[in-house]
């Protein structure tokens, strides 16, 4: 039902974010053999001051129907973070076989270089409505706030930067495969360790880059002139938990605890995982909350486990986010992309042999309160 999808991704795009925005639709528009006039539904999360300048849409998918000229029979703003997409495509699978629409446009990302390069993007975002009584001091959200998992994970389970580290080598291994990855040379461990602190104990190798770029998937039930693979959801749960993390049991657990739960897939017949990977700890923190690894172990599994595409335990094969960049500070699109690209055996260079059943898991906000778990394949 996914008949066409596209990322394009720049560390800065020149142009107005809406023309990026137009390049990608066409694109996806052209694998899927359909038109803008295919389009009846649309559903988007875009990133704060993405389109002209610095300048925001208030609502995105009423907008960027406008501008389009899309005449869309529903329409759905999905912002939660980086894992919206994921819902989107969820969302959109439950609408089309209702009958609400018949070909469904889903957007995640945005132009915010300028932003990221002048600082802009705290003028005006709070967190929490109780930001002014929990966070005192001065910090860098998200990264600290990750920083804080990172060392207490540390201190509960004896976690190295060394065992985070071989995540952000064997990431960086795949990407030297990936055509699309901005960031391709080789690295060691030594290297992660040696870049500068940037929160403590993270270093600027274990922390994605901020880039340019939109991801477009678009759902139909139309067969169209697509030739994608008839995939399907296979297992799907989301999770929130809207108090501050400073409010649960402990801050090394993620809502990912109750949407792999709600998925409830079986592990075993995963081909390939694609985990949300702001940080090295974010991968890690998933491999243990989607029950892939026991609670406080991962860092002994990591030492113990090829994750390159490779690998025995394929996880985020075409790099990550941490080397295609993270467009619009979110990287939902980048790990649904890469599944896609898996199943439909167009993964250039990184290919996984039989990767017929991908499992997806999205983190979402600065302060990890949401959790998106969805399973992709041919229903058999």
């Amino acid at each position: 039902m996914i008949v066409g999808f596209a990322g394009r991704l720049y560390k800065n795009y020149e142009k107005d974010g809406i023309e990026l925005l137009k390049e990608t639709i066409d694109e996806a528009l052209e694998m899927a053999g359909l038109s803008y006039a295919d389009i009846n539904g649309i559903m988007a999360n875009i990133g704060r001051g993405s389109f002209h300048g610095n300048k925001t849409y208030l609502n995105p998918p009423a907008q960027i129907s406008e501008y389009f000229g899309i005449k869309p029979k529903i329409i759905d703003h999905v912002q939660y973070g980086g894992p919206s997409v994921l819902s989107m495509i969820y969302r959109a699978y439950k609408a089309i076989k209702a009958g609400d629409a018949d070909t469904i446009l889903c957007i995640q990302g945005g132009k915010i270089s300028h932003l990221r390069d002048n600082h802009f993007q705290k003028t005006d975002i709070i967190d929490s409505p109780f930001d002014d009584y929990i966070k005192i001091y001065e910090q860098m959200s998200p990264i600290s706030d990750y920083a804080m998992v990172a060392y207490r994970h540390s201190k509960l389970f004896g976690t190295t930067d060394e065992q985070r580290a071989k995540v952000a080598v064997m990431q960086r291994y795949s990407a030297s495969y990936n055509p699309k990855a901005l960031f391709r040379n080789p690295i060691t461990v030594k290297d992660v360790l040696q870049s500068r602190i940037v929160s403590y104990p993270l270093h600027l190798l274990e922390i994605v880059y901020p880039i340019d770029g939109f991801h477009v998937f678009i759902v139909s039930r139309k067969s169209s002139k697509s030739s994608l693979r008839n995939i399907d959801i296979l297992a799907y749960g989301e999770a929130h938990w809207p108090n501050p993390p400073a409010e649960w049991d402990d801050i090394i657990y993620t809502p990912a605890i109750e949407s792999a739960k709600k998925a409830s897939f079986d592990l075993s017949k995963v081909d390939a995982f694609q985990l949300y990977d702001s940080f090295t700890i974010t991968v890690m923190l998933q491999m243990e909350d989607i029950g892939l690894v026991e609670k406080g172990k991962v860092g002994q599994f990591v030492e113990s486990h090829d994750l390159t595409f490779k690998g025995d335990v394929p996880i985020n094969t075409g790099g990550g986010s941490l080397n295609t960049g993270q467009p619009a500070y979110m990287s939902g699109g980048v790990i649904l992309e890469e599944a896609l690209l898996q199943l439909n055996d167009m993964a250039d260079g990184h290919q996984v042999k039989g990767a017929d059943v991908i499992f997806l898991n999205g983190i979402g906000w600065w302060s990890r309160r949401h959790s998106v778990t969805l399973v992709l394949g041919e229903r058999k």
